[in-house]
């Protein structure tokens, strides 16, 4: 059965969500103004292959034509549907800016469930210092297991992991950071920007060599940027 087939399959869940999601967006598309689909439709309806000239038609044969009719109109309405779909993928795949706005940071997906799902399951410590250095550990497991899911082509896991990645940034590595004592941030969110800046360099270089997942991977490489581009400036004591 389909159902349990998607039920086991997350790739073939990625690819419903986007069918759904096009044919949604199927009635914001602008169709220019255009009488061929109605000298088509005429053309058709009124050929020879629908008339018996020089016959009576009998009533059977009168509904037969006129169901034939019905069935080729929904046929050609068919066939524009899906030439809209088709075209509107196309327009905007590989489109690689969209993934932030597709997928923004929903206020479902908590610093608490990032920890739950890639933390130790102890509580970060109340100094800024240390809880910061936590979350760096968290960091790097998020890093390592987003490269280990490129590798092996999940996407939706890639997605997954890039929303993940963005709330531990924005929600915990960059306020934590703001508290850390200005005496303290050198030697402390130094070393933390360069991790970003890896994390960054790494992200664009996977996204060059795997299209299909290089939405999520370029929308991590922001984060990491906007992150270490902001450690570096407390580090600095320029914010």
């Amino acid at each position: 059965m389909v159902a349990d087939h998607l039920a086991r399959c997350a790739a073939c869940r990625a690819w419903q969500r986007q069918l759904v999601h096009l044919e949604r967006l199927v009635p914001e598309i602008a169709v220019p103004p255009s009488t061929a689909k109605a000298d088509c439709l005429h053309a058709v309806l009124h050929s020879e292959a629908y008339s018996r000239s020089g016959e009576r038609e009998v009533q059977w044969r009168r509904r037969e034509r006129a169901i034939r009719k019905v069935a080729v109109t929904f046929a050609m309405a068919a066939g524009l549907l899906f030439f809209a779909l088709v075209w509107y993928g196309l327009k905007h795949q590989g489109d690689g800016q969209d993934f932030g706005d597709r997928h923004p940071a929903v206020t479902r997906l908590t610093l608490d469930h990032v920890l739950s799902r890639f933390g130790d399951g102890s509580p970060l410590p109340p100094e800024p210092s240390k809880g910061i250095q936590r979350l760096v550990v968290v960091a790097r497991r998020l890093h390592a297991e987003t490269e280990e899911r490129v590798k092996d082509g999940t996407v939706s896991d890639v997605e997954f992991l890039a929303r993940h990645f963005e709330v531990l940034v924005q929600h915990g590595i960059l306020p934590l950071a703001r508290n850390v004592p200005a005496e303290e941030r050198p030697d402390v969110l130094a070393g933390i920007a360069d991790q970003l800046s890896r994390t960054e360099s790494l992200a664009n270089q996977l996204s060059k060599q795997r299209a299909d997942v290089a939405n999520p991977l370029q929308f991590m490489a922001k984060v990491a940027e906007k992150g270490h581009l902001e450690l570096r400036k407390l580090a600095r004591g320029e914010a």
